[in-house]
């Protein structure tokens, strides 16, 4: 298994769990000033978290076989959200932020799934039962 250190994964849900509140209330029209400034602050502490994923956890579980799909789908999610985040910010044209606006809040969705998807243990293989003593050894009297 491939699990994180407690204390780093509750850091890390932590975290996330903020990122995840953050958008969701900026997009409903909640204290967007605060919020903005909050999720802003979340999002360089998960570019640090996810840089020590990267480090242990995402080599390992690659080499592994473990959860690549749902792996695959976190960094390249991630990495939307920063090049969409960062255009966000910086970007001059309306129509480039109204279509980072709308992919970084679905993929923001999406990734919260994703993790979710991704935290799912894996189906174990079901045992084999232990072989049967032979019907030629039961049968002698």
């Amino acid at each position: 298994m491939n699990r994180l250190h407690p204390a780093y994964r509750a850091l890390l849900y932590t975290v996330l769990g903020v990122l995840f509140l953050t958008g969701v209330l900026w997009e409903a029209g909640v204290a967007r000033g605060l919020l903005m400034e909050v999720h802003g602050a979340a999002a360089m502490a998960t570019l640090v978290l996810v840089g020590g994923l990267l480090v242990r956890h995402v080599p390992i579980g690659w080499t592994k076989r473990a959860n690549r799909l749902t792996g695959v789908l976190l960094l390249a999610g991630s990495a939307w959200l920063v090049v969409s985040g960062y255009a966000l910010y910086y970007a001059g044209s309306e129509a480039l932020r109204h279509y980072a606006a709308l992919t970084h809040l679905w993929v923001g969705i999406g990734l919260a799934i994703a993790l979710l998807a991704h935290r799912r243990p894996q189906a174990k293989s079901v045992p084999q039962p232990a072989p049967v003593a032979s019907d030629r050894a039961r049968s002698s009297p």
